[in-house]
């Protein structure tokens, strides 16, 4: 048995999974309630803190998707701390998320996996999840996201109530998609054509199953790195018209 033990964000524990799924008979701790500091300007569901008991609790069926067990506890001692990258003064706002932990252990080197991918190709559709946290207001604004606006598939949005709003307005089509946990929410995602997004906890599950994805980059946070095969990156509207054009073609209106 190899122990973990992580005290969020959702994000960085679902990036983490990957590595810790390779150990034998591996358990990962969940420490709730630990302070979060963010960036002045910047926001976080959660608002204080990096991972409440509600979070740990959604994680947990997703880790034990992966053959991971996962516990809702903070223990005196682990074989990992997954915590003790923050101790080197990294800057959490730029490199990526998945190889941070390297300045503590670098034998975590997090693996490069594809997995295969199996859209629902009889009832077709996208996800989106835009967090409030990240989102680049100043590369062509809203006007990417209208876009999507035209596909002749659903396009269903995954989030909190008032991100959808926000999202509703620039894409009148989109509806909104409530999970109960991270595993229902990976196999939302992974059931669609495509995740549209933006450095969040769903843009983290399209990763970690290297499901076809573009990331809206944050000029102020960019700290995810996309690695595999099917990934574009989006930082203004032609961006946008380009993944559109190569992806969806057929589901387009004319």
């Amino acid at each position: 048995m190899t122990t973990f033990k992580h005290s969020g964000n959702a994000g960085d524990i679902i990036y983490i999974l990957p590595t810790i799924a390779q150990f034998e008979d591996p358990v990962l701790y969940l420490n709730i309630d630990r302070p979060a500091e963010y960036a002045a300007g910047l926001t976080h569901p959660l608002k204080n803190v990096m991972l409440n008991k509600a979070t740990a609790q959604m994680l947990v069926p997703l880790c034990e998707a992966w053959g991971v067990k996962a516990i809702v506890w903070n223990p005196d001692k682990v074989d990992y701390d997954l915590d003790k990258f923050r101790e080197h003064g990294i800057n959490l706002s730029g490199y990526d998320i998945r190889r941070w932990i390297l300045a503590e252990y670098p034998e975590l080197k997090p693996p490069v996996q594809s997995y295969e991918f199996k859209p629902n190709l009889k009832e077709p559709y996208v996800t989106v999840n835009l967090s409030d946290r990240y989102r680049n207001s100043i590369a062509g604004g809203n006007d990417k996201w209208r876009m999507l606006d035209e596909l002749l598939i659903p396009v269903k949005f995954i989030g909190m109530e008032s991100e959808y709003l926000k999202f509703h307005d620039l894409c009148p089509n989109a509806v909104h998609e409530k999970v109960t946990d991270f595993e229902q929410m990976a196999r939302v995602i992974r059931g669609g054509l495509f995740h549209f997004g933006n450095q969040s906890s769903p843009f983290a599950l399209a990763e970690i199953y290297d499901h076809p994805r573009a990331l809206e980059i944050s000029p102020y946070c960019p700290n995810v790195v996309s690695q595999g095969e099917r990934w574009e990156v989006i930082y203004n509207d032609a961006n946008m018209r380009w993944v559109l054009d190569k992806y969806f073609t057929n589901f387009a209106a004319k």
